[in-house]
């Protein structure tokens, strides 16, 4: 009953989103096969706020190269998984996606919430010559959305080999670079569609670079490439950083290697939490001198209260206030933007960094006002 009345909820038209969009660009716009209604709260808000070449213009001092494309596939879009992910082709079809400078396939949170930090940066830095996916596949807090995340691996595998078997059929030269990024239970999903296939199966798949914002603890694929010598794993190509001095301190050819990057803080309590703590002691609570610097040198494991704790702490880290960006907890805001510049290849000074990362955090109180202002 819990569960259908949180699903009903994230159904619900907000009056801040209540209208349709007017661009051909994103779903539910005209001319698209996607049902507005059927997009959920959390996919309306993100193809009502794709950046406009204007606003691309003003941050960059430079003008488009294009509108950005937004396709958003609701859970309720289609009845079942192949159905929407065909919908997911046709929209990417009908917007021209395979024509653009690059595709970045999100995997969003249980909600279906898409991280505006990345796809806005990605947008700018592309001059929006790029566009995203995403495919919902729960209605509900990640917290409630665990048993879902079966469905969100398989999900979004059937979403990449569609793309892949979609760009096969295109001259080489006709390509477009695909990305993947995916936050919390995004990144979990999105990494165990690769399970058992370490980088290779990336590669095979035609995926050039990722991002992956706060793995969780039970993650499978990370958990294969950090705890077992596999051979279908080149481990150049990872990167696991707490923040992004870690990658930058890199000699250049290491940095310039890295293709799939893991951004996990140490005091982020969604990338520690699981069942195990229970039983046995975890490598974060080792010895004080190999200890990161937020752990406290004199916490000690115990059970159940590590366990307690722990799950305490993943829900405080998840407190973010808009507009003031952090990197501490499950906050990975503050610079989110410099590792896309750096793992996705696209050009930018840092003065129009610097622009980018203003325009961000204007654009998340504008929002915030937005829905306020509906409440009110």
């Amino acid at each position: 009953r819990v569960d259908r009345r949180v699903e009903r909820g994230a159904e619900q038209v907000e009056a801040a989103y209540d209208k349709p969009p007017t661009s051909r660009l994103v779903s539910g716009g005209p001319g698209s096969a996607v049902v507005w209604e059927t997009l959920s709260r959390q996919g309306r808000r993100n193809v009502a706020t794709a950046v406009r070449p204007e606003a691309i213009k003003a941050v960059m001092g430079e003008p488009a190269a294009a509108e950005p494309i937004r396709v958003f596939i609701g859970l309720e879009s289609a009845p079942t998984e192949a159905e929407r992910v065909a919908l997911a082709l046709a929209e990417l079809e009908r917007t021209g996606a395979f024509d653009r400078e690059l595709l970045m396939v999100i995997s969003p949170t249980g909600t279906g919430y898409v991280n505006y930090v990345a796809v806005e940066t990605t947008a700018y830095l592309t001059r929006g010559n790029m566009a995203s996916v995403t495919m919902q596949y729960s209605l509900r807090p990640s917290p409630l959305s665990v048993d879902r995340v079966a469905e969100g691996r398989h999900h979004y595998r059937m979403l990449i080999d569609a793309i892949h078997n979609a760009l096969a059929e295109r001259p080489p030269e006709r390509r477009l670079r695909v990305v993947l990024v995916g936050e919390s239970l995004g990144a979990w999903t999105s990494q165990d569609a690769f399970a058992h296939r370490g980088t290779q199966g990336l590669l095979d798949a035609g995926v050039e670079g990722a991002i992956w914002i706060g793995t969780p603890y039970m993650s499978k694929w990370k958990n294969e490439l950090l705890n077992s010598d596999r051979p279908d794993v080149d481990r150049p190509l990872v990167g696991r950083f707490n923040a992004f001095g870690e990658l930058e301190a890199l000699d250049p050819e290491v940095r310039q290697r890295l293709r799939y990057v893991m951004i996990t803080h140490d005091n982020d309590a969604v990338g520690h939490f699981g069942l195990d703590l229970l039983v046995r002691a975890p490598d974060w609570l080792g010895p004080a001198r190999t200890r990161a610097a937020t752990i406290p040198g004199a916490e000690q494991w115990r059970s159940p209260t590590t366990f307690v704790q722990t799950l305490v702490d993943m829900k405080n880290a998840a407190n973010v206030v808009p507009g003031q960006f952090e990197a501490r907890g499950h906050d990975y805001r503050a610079d989110l933007a410099r590792f896309i510049r750096q793992v996705y290849r696209l050009p930018a000074s840092d003065a129009q960094l610097a622009a980018v990362e203003r325009a961000l955090r204007a654009s998340e109180l504008e929002r915030k006002r937005l829905l306020d202002a509906a409440k009110a």
